[in-house]
């Protein structure tokens, strides 16, 4: 393949996806991680409300472009 990947690397997402399935919890090596503080903790916040919130902001800021989009372009008519 490459001097970056090995010739079993992973080809096609599918192939990545059974990879990565076939990896067992207790192989996985988190020694590197810090471990999550109390205060981390409390700080934390679920990905799906992340994600939530962030579509909001998106849909607000594309519903205003569309706005003055229609504005500037309803008095060309």
């Amino acid at each position: 393949m490459s001097v970056i990947y090995p010739d079993d690397y992973p080809k096609t997402d599918d192939e990545a996806l059974e990879a990565a399935m076939q990896v067992r919890d207790e192989d996985i090596d988190f020694s590197d991680i810090p471990e999550a503080t109390p205060e981390d903790l409390a700080r934390a916040v679920p990905v799906g409300d992340m994600f939530k919130e962030m579509g909001r902001r998106n849909l607000a800021f594309i519903n205003k472009l569309l706005r003055e989009y229609e504005e500037r372009h309803s008095k060309s008519l």
